[in-house]
Formats: structure tokens, sequence, C-alpha cells
């Protein structure tokens, strides 16, 4: 397996609120994701660096995973220990009042390869050439759509278009999505400082590029998301899972 990350502050914003974490465990195990800190001024950076700090410790120290049941075990009991700690950390101090952040990411293991999400940072998985999305955005607007409630014409500008129903560090208790996925070619995390200004078919245009490295492929979805405007922080993390594509 080859990877390559990187993160930007964008060309807008006085801080870089992003984070993100690839790391090995003694047993060959892979963990890669991407915290994108939220509540502006309210310390987003301070919540996504203790999500990343606290995975990038805790995985370190995990045993070998022997089942499935317990990959998925490991990275429920975690997400909901650390949204605890940063929700704590959000009550004990005023000046982190109101913080919280997104998570996604992926782990790739002997088992097979697990997704786990909470928020609108997004993972992709490309395959024989195909793109698909293997999370879901934790937003009002997706809500609202699976209800039936608004078109997808009306969700393009609504004024609530980017808020989330789902979080770290925003409540007591959070459930992320996390569930198994098919062997893939590539896997990519991203903030939506990718994902919300360059299309998905920009994305795998790069991404399905047989001539560049996967540093550069990471590289070049970086500086589009700048080109676009760099109204965001951008952090993309990609793996290449096989090493003939």
């Amino acid at each position: 397996m080859e990877y390559y990350c990187i993160t930007d502050v964008g060309l807008i914003r006085e801080k870089n609120q992003d984070s993100y974490i690839a790391v090995e465990n003694d047993y060959g195990d892979f963990l890669f994701l991407v915290a994108d800190g939220i509540g502006g001024g309210k310390a987003g950076e301070v919540a996504s660096g203790e999500v990343i700090k606290y995975f990038d410790f805790t995985f370190r120290q995990s045993g070998r995973f022997t089942a499935v049941e317990d990959i998925i075990s490991f990275l429920n009991f975690h997400v909901n220990a650390v949204n605890r700690h940063v929700y704590d950390l959000s009550v004990k101090y005023a000046e982190y009042e109101g913080m919280g952040t997104t998570l996604t990411g992926f782990m790739v293991t002997a088992l097979g390869s697990f997704v786990l999400n909470c928020g609108d940072s997004r993972v992709y998985g490309f395959s024989d050439d195909i793109m698909i999305r293997l999370t879901n955005d934790d937003t009002l607007i997706n809500r609202l759509l699976s209800e039936g409630k608004i078109t997808y014409e009306e969700s393009l500008n609504h004024p609530q278009r980017h808020y989330l129903v789902r979080a770290i560090g925003v409540g007591e208790k959070v459930k992320a999505d996390v569930h198994q996925i098919k062997d893939m070619d590539y896997l990519l995390a991203c903030s939506d400082g990718l994902h919300g200004y360059v299309s998905d078919e920009e994305i795998k245009t790069i991404i399905l590029d047989k001539e560049k490295s996967v540093a550069q492929k990471t590289i070049d979805l970086k500086d589009l998301s700048l080109l676009k405007g760099g109204y965001d922080n951008v952090t993309v993390v990609l793996a290449r899972m096989k090493q003939d594509v």
C-alpha cells in the first residue's frame, strides 16, 4: 500500500482547523482519519487536534484484531470515548464552548477495510475506474432530502445547507457510521474544503490518471481546491491499495 496526505489552510481562513492521521500499529493495520473542526472561532482546531491525537495514541496501542466484530467494536467504542473527551473540554473551558469536529476515515487490516464517518467530511472509493462515495453527509440538507421535504434544486442554495446534524464533541453521546467495505483500488478521505468545491467528476479524473503518482494526485486535488477559490481549509488523504493500478 502507498499513501500520501496533505492539508492546507486555503486562501481565506486565518487558521487551519483540519487535522489528519495516517498511522500503523504493530500488526500491520493502518488507520487514516480526517477531522474538520467546527465552531468558527470556538477552537475548532482544538477539537480536531484532540481527536487525532487520541486516535494516534490509541491505535498504536491496539492489540491484534482477530474478528471483524472486534474492529467495528474498537471504532465505535473509541469514537464515543473521544466524543466525550472533546465534549468535556468544551464544557470545562469557556474558550472551547461549542467546539466540535467532523471525523471520517478508513482502517485497512488483514480482515478487510472499514469506513467510519461522523459529519460531512467524506470517504470515496475507486475500483475498476468506478468512483463510489462510501459515506453519507450528516447534514440537515441530506435529512430533508431523504424525507422528501425539499428538492435537490432547493438544496443547492438552502440557507442551512452546511448545518451538521451529527459531529464529534457537540453532545455527550454520538453514534458514527461504521461499516466494512469491499476491496478497492484507491481510498480517499477528505474534508469539505475539497468536495465542497471540486466536483466528483474532477476528483475521479485526477485519481484515475494512471500517469501520476499517489503523491502527485493528492497535491493536484489540493491545488484544484485552491484554484477554485481556496475558501476553506482542505485536507486530502489518499491510499493506493493495489500497486498495479
